[in-house]
C-alpha cells in the first residue's frame, strides 16, 4: 500500500572491516541497521552515525551521497538519472538522500570524499593610509588551518603574558568557523581555534539550514554552533589571559541560527530578517560581552560589514566623525575617490559585492550555488575548479560555450591529483555562478557612475587561493581589472577584531555604527532590467 511503512534490515558492507561507527549490530565486516521503509536511506545513515551529513541538505542535486546496492537495488529516480551515468546506475549506484528501500538490502557506502578545507585566519596588510591595519598585521604570515570532516583545532602559543587584555574575533561561516584570541591595541594573535561548522550535517548551504530549522531543528542548529564557540573559549581560557569581549561576524542566516530566531522569513520573498542591527549574545558561561556584527540585509550580512570595516571602506559613508582617526581615514579616501572606486568581492555559496567611491557605497548579492565552494558533484574546491576550467579552455578540450569536446563530452574528463572526473554539468554550474557574479559587478559599477576601479579586494579563502589570471581567462573578472586585484585574506575575522575593540573602547557604538550602515545603498539584482541580458552575455567562458 502506497505510503505505508515497515521495518526492514539494511546491511552495510565495509571493505576493510575497520570502523568505530555506532550501529545496532556488527558482523565481521558488515554493519546491520533497522530502517523505516517510509524514510530515505540518508535518514537511517545519519541516525546510526554512519555518515556526517548531506552535502546539499537532501535535495539530491549535488550527487555526492552515493551508495552502491549489492542486493535489493531500487529503480532510479529522474534526478538520479540526471546526476549519474547509465553505467553507474546499472552498477547499482543510487543517492542516499533520495532512495527509499522497501525491502531488506545490502549496500556499500560510496560517498564522495570531501577535500580538506584551508581556513584563512589572517588578513593581508594592504592599506596605505590605515596604520591600524598595519599594526594588526605586521606579524602576519598568511596563516591557514586545514580541517576536514571533524573539528580540528590549531593552537598558536606565540606569547605567554598573563596581564594582557584580549578580544575574541569570530568568523562564523556556513562551512567553517574561525576564532582568534587577539591582544587589544596591537592585534597580536595569541591563539587560534578553527573547526568545520557542524550544522553542515543538514546541508552545505543556508537554504538547507533554513529548511531544517523550519522542520523542528532550530534549537539543535543553535546548539551546534554554540558548542564550537564554547570549545574555542575553553581553549583560550586555559592560557589564563583576560578576555574583555567577543565579536562575531557572520552572514545573516548564520547569525539568526545562533540567536535562535525563526529563519523561515529569510528563505521566502520579501526576505525579511528578524534583526539586522548590532546585537549582544548573552551566555551564562561567559563573563564578557559577545557582540554580533550588524548586517545590511538578508543577503549582505555582518561578515561583509566586518570586511568593509577592516579595509577602512566604511569610514566616509556618512558625515559623522566619531574620532580624529576616522577624519584621517576619510581624507585619505576622498583623495582616492576623486578619481576612482574600490570593490570588495566575497565569493562562496552567495556572492556578496560592495563598491564605494569614498562618498557612496552600493552593495548587492547573488546566488552562486556550490560552484565556488566545491563544484556541484566534482568535489573540487572552487579556486581549483576555475584553474582547471581555464586550462581546459586554453588547450581546446573545452569550448567557449562550456561544452567538452568528444570523447570527453560523453565520458567526462579526469583532472587533478588525486584524479577527479569533470562533466559538462560541473562546468555549467561554474558558468552559471560566474555569469551571475560578473553581471552583478557590472551593475554595481554602472550604478556608481562607471568610475575607474582603483582596487579589487577578493575576500576569504576563495580569493586567497584563486589563480587570478585564470579568473580573467574564463571571464569571471573583466580585463580592465588586471593588476588591481588583491587577495585580502580573512577580512571578516579582521573586522570582527576591529569592531570589538572600537565598541569596547567607545570609539563607536550601536547608534553610530548602524547610522553609518543606513547610508549604504542596497540593490536587488533580480529587479534590475539589465541583469538578465548581462547574465546571458557572461555565460560564455571568455
Amino acid at each position: 500500500m502506497e505510503g505505508s511503512s515497515k521495518k526492514i534490515k539494511i546491511t552495510i558492507v565495509t571493505d576493510d572491516g575497520k570502523t568505530n561507527m555506532r550501529s545496532e549490530e556488527k558482523n565481521g565486516q558488515n554493519i546491520t541497521v533497522t530502517h523505516d521503509s517510509s524514510m530515505t536511506l540518508m535518514s537511517t545513515l545519519l541516525k546510526n552515525g554512519l555518515v556526517l551529513g548531506s552535502f546539499c541538505g537532501g535535495r539530491g542535486d549535488c550527487g555526492r551521497c552515493r551508495v552502491q546496492f549489492i542486493r535489493g537495488v531500487m529503480i532510479p529516480t529522474m534526478l538520479e538519472r540526471s546526476v549519474m551515468t547509465a553505467e553507474e546506475l546499472r552498477q547499482g549506484y543510487r543517492l542516499a538522500c533520495l532512495t527509499r528501500p522497501r525491502d531488506d538490502c545490502v549496500i556499500r557506502l560510496s560517498f564522495a570524499e570531501e577535500k580538506k578545507i584551508a581556513i584563512i585566519s589572517e588578513m593581508k596588510e594592504m592599506s596605505e593610509f590605515d596604520d591600524r591595519l598595519s599594526q594588526q598585521n605586521e606579524q602576519s604570515v598568511n596563516q591557514t588551518t586545514c580541517v576536514s570532516d571533524t573539528c580540528v583545532i590549531e593552537k598558536k602559543a606565540s606569547v605567554t603574558e598573563k596581564d594582557v587584555e584580549t578580544v575574541i574575533a569570530v568568523d562564523l561561516g556556513t562551512t567553517t568557523i574561525a576564532m582568534q584570541l587577539m591582544e587589544i591595541g596591537t592585534g597580536r594573535i595569541l591563539d587560534t581555534y578553527c573547526a568545520m561548522n557542524p550544522q553542515r550535517c543538514y546541508g552545505s548551504d543556508v537554504i538547507s539550514r533554513i529548511k531544517a530549522s523550519g522542520e523542528g531543528k532550530r534549537k539543535e542548529l543553535q546548539q551546534m554552533v554554540l558548542f564550537v564557540l564554547k570549545e574555542g573559549v575553553m581553549q583560550f581560557r586555559r592560557r589564563g589571559i583576560s578576555i574583555q569581549c567577543m565579536c562575531i561576524a557572520g552572514n545573516t542566516t548564520m547569525v539568526h541560527l545562533l540567536m535562535g530566531y525563526d529563519v523561515l522569513s529569510l528563505g521566502r520573498h520579501p526576505f525579511t530578517p528578524v534583526e539586522i542591527g548590532l546585537q549582544v549574545y548573552e551566555d551564562p558561561d561567559w563573563d564578557f560581552k559577545a557582540w554580533i556584527s550588524p548586517g545590511i540585509n538578508a543577503f549582505v550580512g555582518g561578515d561583509i560589514v566586518a570586511g568593509l570595516y577592516a579595509l577602512g571602506l566604511l569610514f566616509n559613508i556618512d558625515p559623522i566623525r566619531h574620532d580624529d582617526r576616522c577624519e584621517e581615514l576619510d581624507k585619505g579616501m576622498e583623495d582616492i575617490a576623486a578619481q576612482s572606486a574600490r570593490l570588495l568581492i566575497d565569493l562562496g555559496t552567495n556572492g556578496e559585492m560592495a563598491i564605494t567611491d569614498g562618498k557612496r557605497m552600493i552593495v548587492t548579492a547573488t546566488a552562486a550555488g556550490p560552484a565556488f565552494e566545491g563544484g556541484a558533484g566534482a568535489g573540487i574546491v572552487g579556486s581549483d575548479m576555475i584553474a582547471k576550467v581555464a586550462e581546459l579552455l586554453q588547450t581546446g578540450v573545452l569550448d567557449e560555450t562550456g561544452l567538452l569536446e568528444e570523447p570527453w563530452f560523453s565520458e567526462g574528463i579526469s583532472v587533478g591529483e588525486p584524479a577527479v572526473r569533470l562533466y559538462n554539468k560541473d562546468i555549467r554550474a561554474l558558468q552559471v555562478a560566474k555569469a551571475a557574479v560578473r553581471a552583478g559587478v557590472e551593475i554595481l559599477w554602472k550604478r556608481m557612475g562607471q568610475p575607474p576601479i582603483d582596487r579589487v579586494y577578493l575576500a576569504g579563502g576563495f580569493g586567497y587561493y584563486l589563480d587570478v589570471e585564470a579568473a580573467f581567462r574564463i571571464g569571471l573578472l573583466p580585463a580592465s581589472m588586471r593588476g588591481k586585484v588583491t587577495a585580502a585574506g580573512n577580512t571578516s575575522l579582521a573586522g570582527a577584531y576591529r569592531i570589538g575593540c572600537d565598541l569596547l573602547n567607545g570609539k563607536t557604538d550601536k547608534v553610530q555604527l548602524e547610522k553609518r550602515l543606513s547610508f549604504i545603498e542596497s540593490i536587488n539584482l533580480a529587479e534590475q532590467e539589465e541583469f538578465n541580458a548581462l547574465y546571458v552575455r557572461y555565460m560564455d567562458l571568455r
